[in-house]
């Protein structure tokens, strides 16, 4: 799993020394800048989390917790939100903090167009945004789908794995960091352009992929939601493909020789459908993508048996910190996982 690079905070965090939190490999804080429909709302210890992050060179997103019961109201509140945050530099999306009981009431499609509401009133006055619940939420009273299309998604489960596809998963409430003397909320980043400053013209292509190991394809995995393999289980075959774009790629065989370029996505097709020969594992990958913007494929791959995953590859870029694939020739792979950045 990928480490926990991000907490999040509010009035109920105090005394926090964020040099530390840094030093300890925290290099984001999402901050709570207030609740409800007045900017009288707004969190008491905002500026002061915000000027302390900042001098500690953090990376700065922040959240808003919602009540609202109508979309006029998601509207005043992203527009409180507005007020809050008025001449901050802010460096992730805003979320919309959407977890109150009050609210399950409104049924899953009220409960969408509050979210919409509350995102667009944001983007329109040019900052980027994203809806923030747990799994229940995501499941039962939002319609996940339609929201992730268009926002940022931060997750949040307390458990080994994240179940849904989320740009940030919020994987613990009794986290621990240097820093802070109590719990404290920890994040995983999987997909580090929350720290774009501006939207990008092209929408990023999914990028789906799933691995043959232990006899058996395992289940499809989208970006960086999960990992492909399962420890200790050498990899066999790789199977990629994007929704928009086009991506080929390989595979070296342990003891052998890299085989011919894939295009295709399709575990019967021995030929063009998947990389690899089953029975025969492998040691390394090469992926490229091409075309919808200037994405890259962003791949790393984890040696048989280690907890770790080695550094990321772009596409098939060699240099001083890139190998033009991911892997160590000479030793088996069990983990894998590939985006776009």
């Amino acid at each position: 799993m990928a480490s926990v690079t991000c907490v999040d905070i509010s009035e109920f965090q105090q005394n926090i020394d964020f040099n530390k939190m840094k030093n300890d490999g925290i290099k984001a804080v999402i901050i709570r800048a207030g609740y409800g429909r007045e900017v009288s709302q707004k969190d008491s210890m905002f500026e002061s989390h915000y000027k302390n992050a900042k001098n500690a060179n953090l990376k700065i997103g922040v959240y808003w917790y919602s009540y609202a019961d109508s979309v006029n109201d998601a509207e005043k509140e992203a527009r409180a939100c507005l007020e809050c945050i008025k001449n901050k530099s802010i460096d992730m999306p805003i979320y919309y903090d959407l977890e109150d009981s009050s609210q399950m009431k409104l049924g899953k499609s009220k409960l969408t167009e509050i979210a919409e509401r509350f995102c667009e009133t944001i983007k329109e006055n040019g900052y980027r945004t994203g809806v923030y619940a747990n799994l229940n939420w995501f499941n039962n009273y939002l319609d996940y789908d339609k929201l992730k299309s268009k926002y940022s998604i931060w997750l949040a489960q307390y458990n080994s794995v994240n179940e849904l596809s989320c740009d940030i998963w919020q994987n613990s409430s009794t986290g621990k960091v240097s820093g802070y003397g109590g719990n404290i909320d920890t994040n995983v980043i999987y997909n580090d352009d929350v720290f774009c400053k501006s939207e990008r013209k092209v929408e990023k292509p999914t990028l789906t992929y799933r691995v043959f190991a232990d006899g058996k394809w395992y289940n499809e995995v989208k970006g960086l939601s999960n990992v492909a393999g399962r420890k200790k289980q050498a990899i066999s075959a790789v199977a990629v493909k994007v929704s928009k774009g086009d991506i080929k790629y390989r595979v070296h065989l342990l003891n052998g020789d890299w085989l011919d370029w894939v295009d295709g996505y399709d575990i019967n097709d021995s030929n063009n459908g998947y990389a690899g020969i089953k029975g025969k594992v492998i040691d390394a990958v090469q992926v490229e993508f091409n075309g919808a913007g200037d994405f890259k494929a962003t791949y790393h791959v984890r040696k048989q048996g280690e907890k770790k995953f080695m550094p990321y590859q772009h596409n098939t870029e060699k240099d001083s910190s890139q190998d033009s694939y991911a892997g160590v020739i000479g030793y088996k792979i069990d983990g894998l996982q590939i985006t776009l950045t």
